[in-house]
């Protein structure tokens, strides 16, 4: 009899159940518009949730105006924005999928352009 590839078992990280050990990075997508998570991003992330990997970490968001990478990044600095990423987060729970994020604050290094503007 063959085992199951670890891969594929689940893994127990204190209160949080992964049904498998895949996960999806967070990735920089500079598609927000004044911070805010919207139709595009929905649609990206969905894609991955219908793969159901164990995880799904939202790319780099910042928790101030001011902190963002680039103008183009998503925000949760206010209740609207934060509230505009609930649909894909329950759109993952649904797919079995843990959500998770990367909270973002960029400091002095922070920029107003996206990389490919210079």
């Amino acid at each position: 009899m063959t085992s199951l590839p670890k891969l594929f078992t689940p893994l127990t990280i204190k209160d949080v159940t992964l049904p498998n050990r895949i996960v999806i990075a967070p990735m920089c997508q500079y598609s927000a518009k004044d911070g805010w998570f919207g139709d595009w991003h929905f649609a990206n992330y969905s894609k991955y949730a219908l793969g159901r990997p164990g995880a799904i970490i939202l790319e780099a968001t910042a928790v101030e105006d001011i902190g963002r990478i680039t103008h183009g990044c998503i925000g949760i600095w206010d209740d609207a924005r934060a509230d505009a990423i609930r649909p894909v987060v329950e759109f993952m729970k649904g797919q079995g999928v843990v959500p998770g994020i990367q909270l973002g604050h960029a400091g002095r290094k922070g920029s107003i352009q996206r990389p490919w503007h210079g």
